[in-house]
């Protein structure tokens, strides 16, 4: 999927790899990923999602990520906080745990 951001049209991905990067970042395991509840999470954590679904989304597109680190996450979405909305649809759209981008097509 697609965020239109301030830095551009950006790519957002939420399949395995990006799972899998958010639990090393935040020590979660599988299932505590998968009863994620995104009003609980900590700031800092919601931050690492966001962040790795735009890692994963460049690295699935062959482009350069913009982002390098979650804090430039956190200083777009200061400028642009329904950017969270943005990728919580990708999120339920595609992610590997259940969305539309899990069904083979």
């Amino acid at each position: 999927m697609i965020v239109e951001t301030s830095k551009g049209k950006l790519p957002v991905r939420y399949g395995w790899n990006a799972l899998a990067k958010f639990g090393d970042l935040t020590e979660l395991t599988m299932d505590e990923i998968l009863e994620l509840d995104m009003k609980k999470m900590k700031m800092s954590d919601l931050l690492k999602f966001v962040y790795v679904g735009f890692v994963e989304g460049a690295r699935k597109e062959g482009v350069e990520c913009v982002f390098k680190s979650p804090e430039d996450v956190g200083d777009l979405i200061d400028d642009e906080p329904d950017i969270i909305t943005k990728v919580m649809e990708a999120f339920n759209d595609m992610s590997a745990v259940g969305g539309e981008g899990s069904k083979k097509k």
